[in-house]
């Protein structure tokens, strides 16, 4: 039994030195070239993730690997690079070599085409490198990726360019556009919003020369020193005429052009032609005021653009349309619709008793059937006649005219139906009639007859 205690004793202790011996800590340092430590590298084990590398560029790693494998190491802006470690090795270095990817700079002139000769210098942590642009205006660099770099650009008569560049694998080609020395710059501005016009002719002593942008910009050539007659053109504002002296570093001038101020009028007539009086004229929801006994109306002073236009007069449609106030607007002449006006209809017969189911046409349309009260509410267009049609079976079809009053109510129209004679009942009625006067005839004539015959027997018999 102490044996077997012993046996086991020593079989737990071999497996106890079994695995403190396969238990290894990897101490990894990363470095560049240089010998300086990298922070920030990431590492991988037989192909797993494991780690990166803190603020001295290092990282312990630990593993019960029984054999070697291969330990990868990897950050932005270096090559990646793999070694082997064997199982029981504790320390290893990884020197990590700079990658290098190209910046492309593309430079062009104020037309957008490609500039050549410019100078092209580019500055960054350990490297300043200068290329010339070529005919397409492109210029290459290698440089060190993940790095921030200055780029200066120089040319002959061209303004000096310089701005930053965060530089990685995925930067896309870099375009820059220089800007003549000597250039000028005309800004035009609407002079009560202050917002750009686009549009705008420019004339340089009495030459057009160019219209500006939509942001309101125009780009031209002026030397410094100089004086010179400038016009600014755009429908709907005022001419804007100016002798400007180019102080020397003046580079742009703003122009605040006044808007073209217009006063159109609005005429408002009806369907015949007559002035409508005191019509209400809202502009842009606005009443701004009435018609005069002319049905005439000014639309105040107004710039150029469009407007909602609205019309209202009782008696009338309402009107509605988006006018367009410019320099050639004088007059909106408008025609104003009538309001329909509703008439009562009452269709009725001799009696005065009320025919319900009476169909009316209007003016040989189908204008609707009277209800049960004999009535039928008709809309129509006042200061016109219309022809009425009443049918219903049994009756005589009516045809009446009526004319629909302009500015007051229509009187209700009463529409008078006549029954209508059924000729086969008739027929019938008269035929039966006949049959039994006939019947009547006949029977007489019979019993007439028959008298006859007694009154001569008798006398036979008794003379």
């Amino acid at each position: 039994m102490s044996s077997l205690r012993v046996i086991l004793a020593l079989l737990l202790l071999m497996a106890m030195a079994a695995t403190a011996q396969g238990v290894v800590t990897l101490q990894i340092t990363v470095e560049d070239t240089q010998g300086s430590r990298l922070s920030g590298a990431d590492l991988y084990a037989g192909g797993s993730y494991i780690g990166t590398t803190g603020s001295a560029g290092t990282f312990a790693y630990t593993h019960s690997s029984s054999s070697g494998f291969n330990l990868r190491v990897s950050k932005s802006g270096y090559e990646t690079r793999t070694v082997t470690v064997s199982a029981s090795q504790t320390t290893v270095t990884v020197p990590l070599a700079r990658s290098t990817a190209t910046l492309t700079i593309d430079v062009y002139d104020e037309n957008v085409a490609p500039l050549q000769n410019a100078i092209v210098r580019v500055v960054g942590p350990g490297q300043e490198k200068t290329g010339e642009t070529r005919s397409d205006g492109r210029v290459i660099f290698t440089l060190h990726p993940g790095e921030t770099y200055q780029v200066y650009i120089t040319a002959l008569n061209y303004r000096d360019v310089q701005r930053s560049v965060q530089f990685t694998e995925q930067t896309e080609p870099i375009a820059e556009m220089m800007v003549r020395s000597d250039q000028f710059a005309f800004r035009i501005t609407d002079a009560e919003t202050g917002q750009p016009i686009g549009g705008a002719e420019i004339s340089v002593d009495t030459i057009p020369r160019g219209v500006t942008n939509p942001d309101g910009t125009f780009l031209y050539y002026l030397r410094q020193g100089n004086q010179y007659d400038i016009a600014v053109r755009k429908p709907d504002y005022q001419t804007y005429t100016t002798r400007q002296y180019i102080s020397g570093g003046q580079q742009v001038l703003t122009i605040p052009l006044q808007p073209a101020y217009h006063t159109p009028f609005v005429s408002i007539f009806d369907p015949d032609r007559r002035a409508v009086e005191g019509a209400d004229i809202f502009l842009d929801g606005v009443l701004i005021r009435k018609t005069d006994i002319y049905g005439r109306a000014s639309l105040n002073r107004l710039p150029s653009g469009t407007y909602l236009l609205e019309i209202r007069k009782s008696g009338f449609s309402d009107y509605s349309e988006e006018i367009t106030v410019a320099e050639e607007s004088i007059d909106f002449v408008i025609t104003l619709s009538h309001a329909p006006v509703q008439v009562r209809l009452m269709v009725q017969d001799p009696a005065n008793t009320v025919i319900s189911d009476a169909v009316i046409a209007v003016d040989g349309g189908r204008g609707g059937m009277t209800g049960a009260d004999g009535s039928l509410t008709l809309s129509l267009n006042p200061g016109r006649e219309y022809n009425l049609t009443a049918t219903k079976e049994g009756y005589h079809e009516t045809e009446t005219r009526i004319t629909v009053p302009v500015g007051t109510p229509a009187d209700p129209v009463t529409i008078t139906l006549e029954p209508a004679l059924n000729l086969p009942l008739l027929i019938g009625g008269g035929a039966l009639i006949l049959v039994v006067v006939l019947a009547g005839v006949i029977l007489v004539r019979k019993r007439n007859a028959r008298s006859r015959g007694k009154a001569t027997g008798r006398r036979k018999g008794g003379w």
